[in-house]
């Protein structure tokens, strides 16, 4: 009797080891899941972040280009009335500066949107050292569009320069510069 007690306990034992075991195996298998679900979670905000910032930097771009063309536009009417060769030059120049940006702000663009699309694919992003030069894509392309939207800026200033150095050769046309500066407050 007392060895089937013996036999009993060792076995109760046994049991309850590996009860334990296997419960601590599921419990440890349960927290390993919920922690794969919170990093899917935050790849997935993180992604989505991502992806609104992009957005908003290629709706600047979009912007830009536009701000651009219509700066072209008042260039070419400009450079028609301007009154000697020097200054249709000038305008000419700065007309082809003018085409040369609004094309390079559509190519920078086009590789915003080829980032993003890059960003929103879990593939890419899911290895560290993937998701970190990623990263540091994306904040290169929003420096350049920083940068992109000075030269804009100053590509305006310029054109104002060209425009007031073309009235002062032509008084008559003050009446046209006081519509140009009108349309930039609008533009802007």
């Amino acid at each position: 009797m007392k060895r089937t007690i013996n036999v009993i306990s060792s076995a109760f034992l046994m049991f309850l080891m590996l009860t334990t075991a296997a419960f601590a195996q599921q419990k440890g298998q349960q927290q390993q899941q919920q922690q794969q679900m919170q990093q899917q979670q935050q790849m997935q905000q993180q992604m989505q972040q991502h992806h609104q910032q992009m957005q908003q930097m290629m709706q600047r771009m979009n912007q830009l280009q536009e701000r651009t063309h219509t700066m072209n536009q008042q260039m070419n009417q400009s450079m028609e009335q301007a009154q000697n060769e020097q200054m249709r030059n000038q305008y000419q120049n700065m007309h082809r500066f003018g085409e040369q940006l609004g094309l390079t702000l559509g190519n920078m663009k086009n590789a915003a949107e080829r980032c993003d699309q890059m960003l929103q694919n879990r593939d890419m992003v899911r290895d560290q050292d993937m998701q970190r030069d990623m990263d540091q894509l994306r904040q290169r392309l929003h420096e350049m569009t920083d940068q992109a939207e000075d030269a804009v800026e100053t590509m305006d200033r310029i054109r104002l320069r060209l425009h007031d150095q073309d009235q002062m050769q032509d008084p008559d046309q003050d009446q046209d510069r006081d519509q140009l500066q009108d349309r930039d407050q609008i533009n802007n």
